[in-house]
């Protein structure tokens, strides 16, 4: 698996790409809650390593949110970082995932059931993707999906945004995926899928594309 460099990355996204985040990074903001964190001792899968829930939407303050407690709560490398997300800011996600990445941390997709102290199935959508290919070890459960589809937002030649400002945020998508492990065909499936429409990877897609790092039979909730 390749390894991110994160210093190089950043430089490129904080250097290049600030003028042009307001337009492009956000996938249309909704009244949708900002992504949160607490820790999790319920699952079986946490009794042995510390677990992160991450939950709600990838906004702003996300990436200093998910510092700040994991740094508050002393979060050490091989930690599982549990996504329930429909997604967000661009620009955050990527980010978000070579933070994740940089800590040496695991990802899955699931949300957790407080009242039967175990996981149950999840969402993790658009901006959420590229936060979820940061982990160290990728895992989506049975009956958790994994989607993608094109940027959402109102982009109009009046915004001043160029062609070349898109594409430029296409390459620095596609470095992300490959800096993370993951295959190119990822993007391909987020660029001819309308932004109305999420298209969900097949399992078989999971593993081909390197979405997962392998199938995983992390404990779901009764439904």
């Amino acid at each position: 698996m390749n390894h991110v460099r994160p210093g190089r990355t950043a430089s490129v996204i904080h250097a290049i790409v600030v003028v042009i985040v307001t337009a492009l990074c956000a996938l249309q903001a909704t009244a949708a809650q900002a992504m949160t964190f607490e820790t999790l001792s319920g699952p079986r899968e946490c009794a042995e390593r510390p677990c992160v829930l991450a939950s709600g939407s990838v906004d702003k303050t996300t990436v200093a949110a998910f510092l700040s407690f994991i740094r508050a709560q002393h979060i050490a490398p091989g930690a599982l970082v549990v996504l329930d997300s429909e997604g967000g800011y661009l620009l955050q996600g990527i980010r978000l995932g070579e933070e994740i990445r940089r800590a040496g941390f695991a990802t899955a997709v699931n949300r957790y059931d407080a009242a039967a102290q175990a996981f149950a199935t999840a969402d993790c959508a658009s901006a959420c993707v590229f936060a979820f290919l940061g982990g160290v070890r990728r895992d989506v459960a049975p009956g958790s999906r994994v989607g993608v589809h094109q940027i959402y937002g109102n982009v109009q030649a009046r915004d001043g945004v160029s062609v070349g400002d898109v594409q430029l945020l296409t390459s620095l998508t596609a470095m992300h995926i490959d800096n993370m492990g993951g295959g190119i065909g990822i993007l391909i499936e987020a660029l001819r899928t309308p932004p109305e429409t999420v298209h969900w990877f097949s399992g078989a897609e999971l593993s081909r594309l390197a979405v997962v790092t392998r199938r995983s039979d992390l404990t779901l909730a009764s439904n």
